[in-house]
């Protein structure tokens, strides 16, 4: 199982690919770009990727080689992720089977917008971007990592790399799931 990046196709945040993509390497995991179309992308700060598929291929396709798909932000998010209706589709089609949705940085308002976020805690890089959550509901916390329900929002490139082992942990397991004992002695 595979994570699916999703990308804009101009001035995405480096360091929240790069990172990511180097967590994802040291743990065996695959992943595979994808935006809005295929070909070179550039980074805010001039670091290139290759993307080959577009979302409505992976829409055309289906989504069973993947585990999860991770949404990095950047200035060109807002410019072509926030709105884009193939990526919401994609959000929600992963949402409903069961697998993990992740944006980082101001990629968590794509989230928002698909609805996957009313009335949950959800985190977003500070700005203008917590009124953008915060008009689809979402109930925004000031803390760097927020998962639940395989939803998980990470607020800027400083946490990219915790970002990224939380996606891992996902492919292994579920780290929502943590065993307790009760009173009497029983691990439930």
């Amino acid at each position: 199982m595979k994570v699916l990046i999703a990308i804009p196709p101009e001035k995405f945040r480096d360091e929240e690919l790069l990172q990511p993509v180097q967590v994802f390497q040291e743990a065996g995991v695959k992943f595979e770009l994808v935006s809005t179309h295929v070909g070179v992308v550039m980074g805010v700060l001039g670091k290139k990727a290759k993307v080959n598929r577009t979302f409505e291929d992976v829409l055309l396709k289906g989504v069973d080689e993947y585990y999860a798909l991770m949404i990095i932000g950047g200035p060109g998010t807002m410019v072509h992720l926030w709105n884009n209706t193939h990526l919401h589709e994609l959000a929600r089609i992963f949402n409903t089977k069961g697998k993990v949705v992740a944006g980082i940085d101001n990629a968590p308002i794509v989230i928002a917008k698909a609805g996957l976020l009313k009335k949950k805690e959800a985190t977003v890089v500070p700005g203008q971007t917590v009124r953008e959550m915060m008009i689809d509901d979402a109930i925004i916390v000031n803390k760097p990592l927020v998962y639940k329900d395989r939803i998980v929002t990470a607020n800027g490139l400083e946490v990219s790399v915790e970002f990224a082992k939380l996606i891992v942990q996902y492919h292994d397991g579920n780290p929502e799931f943590v065993a307790t004992q009760s009173k009497a002695g029983f691990s439930f």
